[in-house]
């Protein structure tokens, strides 16, 4: 009878040392090569991660997925453009003036009204010179009051899907604001209109009034933006 308790004292003392070492090995980290780490995998996801100083769905959990038509929908994806010369005498490759954009966009419409839209973009010059200094900027653009700006769809007004069940076109006319690496607006109200067709989207008409930017260098990073039209695609 004592040798049946010191066996089974002896599988007990064995048990405990075993899960001792399973908890230390799946605290040591997964770069040692022992334990696990619980993470989430990514797919490919066309998601993006929220813009700087937003949160993403509230608040940490996933954003609802809306109904695509014209008078409530959430649109996010990427913006990549280049920027031809202003007065177009040159080709793109050898103007030191033409420039390239890319970055990403938000827009949320609700009872057909724009009531957030920002894009954040960085702008280099496409052979490589440094502008203002530095090799490439940040730029971002976002509404600005009243926060709310119509949406108007094109075509009889009446549909609110195409045939594949997509948002029909629709544009809207915007006032912004716009940042330069950093967080205080350069300029404000800033006209320019969006436009979603299909899965593009178009800013176009960007009306900067450059004499009310009292810094040259930052006169100058946003006059290559200015009445230019910047394309993006929508991977909601």
């Amino acid at each position: 009878m004592t040798d049946q308790i010191a066996f089974l004292e002896n599988k007990r003392k064995v048990a405990i040392a075993v899960a001792m070492s399973l908890g230390v090995l799946l605290l040591l980290p997964a770069s040692l090569g022992f334990g696990r780490t619980i993470v989430e995998e990514a797919y490919g996801q066309s998601n993006l991660p929220p813009l700087e100083g937003e949160e993403e769905g509230g608040g940490g959990g996933e954003e609802p997925t809306l109904p695509a038509n014209a008078s409530r929908f959430l649109l996010r994806g990427f913006l990549g453009s280049s920027l031809p010369a202003q007065d177009g005498d040159a080709p793109i490759e050898n103007n030191n003036s033409s420039h390239i954009v890319a970055g990403r966009f938000r827009v949320f419409a609700n009872e057909s009204l724009v009531n957030r839209f920002i894009a954040e973009m960085d702008l280099a010059a496409i052979n490589g010179a440094a502008i203002n200094g530095a090799a490439f900027h940040n730029i971002t653009i976002e509404e600005t009051t009243p926060h709310r700006f119509e949406l108007t769809e094109s075509g009889n007004g009446t549909a609110t899907t195409t045939a594949t069940g997509s948002i029909p076109p629709v544009s809207s006319n915007l006032m912004t604001r716009i940042y330069v690496d950093s967080n205080t607006p350069i300029i404000d109200n800033v006209p320019m209109t969006i436009s979603i067709r299909s899965q593009v989207l178009a800013i176009e008409g960007i009306d900067i009034d450059e004499t009310r930017i009292t810094d040259i260098g930052q006169q100058d990073i946003l006059s290559t933006i200015d009445g230019q039209s910047i394309f993006g695609i929508v991977s909601r």
